[in-house]
């Protein structure tokens, strides 16, 4: 099978932008490639995907769904990146081919109706804002073959009559190296952007002592100097933007990782890439997180915004064993997992009105 992937049109792939979305994105490129599928993933120029096609098209990049507003009205630009593609789609797909969405937006949702072969989307984020929601809910009425979901909490902020499909992403965890003997310190992994709530970590530092390196792209660089400037004596550092294998090796030598998000973490890929080094997570219980952070297990999940809470956990990391922060990816989010639910996937949307929903993962 011919297998399109359109990535998300707020970044090209390898800038970090895109967030987990881009990780995925390749993931399922890599693992569907290795299953005997013909792949080739759609971005936008500067994109770079190691062992993959990856056909780069122009135009203007999409600003990300988190600041437009939930009654902000749908925009169509003729020159943006997003039209580009499906244009380039509509034209060169054919009849036998499928096409995977991660693009969080409506208007692929829209056009799923009028192109030559199935398109599904993974929907990458909870709900956002009201055309896409809207478009959400009519495919999941009408063609619920062609949606894919990445956590329960976030599905279930569509409000949604149906069963959903879910498809957790999935990592290649020879990349990722356990290590059972970590130092001291935290570390907070993710975009620097206000909706990852890095505040909270700051705070965490500043009353408990304990230091904590900030990794991530910095895409906001003034919210990142508010914060340096706003808590001078927090003993927080920026360890920079690694990818792979540094980021693991990094990731490894941290007691625990902090996530904070102030949003509804659709699911929060950087958590199964801590664990899956053994390092255990002390997390907000909110959105996707809550889905594989095992409270008292794999982590500690405080209640959203409780900052004592937070604080707190940090005096329980002892009783969390990293060998089993490790086996609960090997048992659920392998690469070869993920591989298969999209396979399975791929088939419900090529059968016709013969489709399966639940959960694929």
């Amino acid at each position: 099978m011919r297998v399109h992937l359109l990535s998300t049109a707020v970044a090209p792939l390898g800038s970090g932008l895109g967030g987990g979305v881009e990780t995925m994105v390749i993931n399922a490129a890599s693992q569907l490639q290795t299953l005997g599928h013909v792949v080739q993933i759609i971005a936008p120029i500067g994109s770079v995907a190691a062992e993959v096609t990856v056909i780069t098209l122009p135009g203007r990049l999409a600003p990300t769904a988190v600041g437009c507003g939930y009654d902000a009205p749908a925009t169509l630009q003729s020159d943006a990146f997003l039209a580009q593609a499906l244009r380039w789609l509509a034209e060169q797909a054919r009849s036998g081919d499928v096409i995977l969405n991660f693009s969080y937006d409506w208007l692929p949702l829209f056009l799923s109706d009028f192109l030559p072969c199935p398109l599904g989307t993974l929907i990458s984020m909870g709900s956002l804002n009201r055309s896409l929601d809207e478009e959400i809910r009519r495919l999941a009425a009408g063609h619920p073959e062609r949606l894919a979901f990445l956590s329960t909490a976030q599905a279930a902020s569509f409000d949604l009559n149906a069963p959903i499909r879910r498809i957790p992403p999935g990592l290649d965890l020879a990349r990722y190296r356990y290590n059972a003997h970590p130092g001291r310190n935290l570390c907070w992994l993710g975009r620097i952007a206000p909706e990852k709530g890095l505040e909270d970590a700051f705070i965490f530092a500043a009353r408990t002592g304990h230091a904590v390196t900030v990794l991530g792209v910095l895409q906001d660089r003034d919210y990142w100097e508010h914060l340096v400037q706003g808590y001078p004596k927090a003993p927080v550092d920026y360890g920079g933007f690694l990818r792979l294998p540094a980021l693991a090796e990094a990731v490894g030598q941290f007691q625990a990782l902090l996530m904070t998000p102030k949003w509804l973490e659709a699911f929060g890929i950087v958590g199964i890439e801590a664990l899956a080094c053994g390092t255990p997570i002390i997390a907000y219980r909110r959105g996707g997180i809550s889905d594989y952070v095992l409270d008292g297990i794999t982590g500690w999940l405080v209640e959203p915004d409780d900052l004592d809470g937070l604080c707190a956990a940090v005096a329980r990391m002892g009783q969390i064993n990293r060998n089993a922060c490790r086996a609960q990816v090997e048992q659920g989010y392998t690469l070869v997992q993920y591989g298969a639910a999209l396979v399975d996937w791929l088939r419900t949307m090529t059968a016709g009105t013969e489709h399966s929903t639940g959960d694929a993962g």
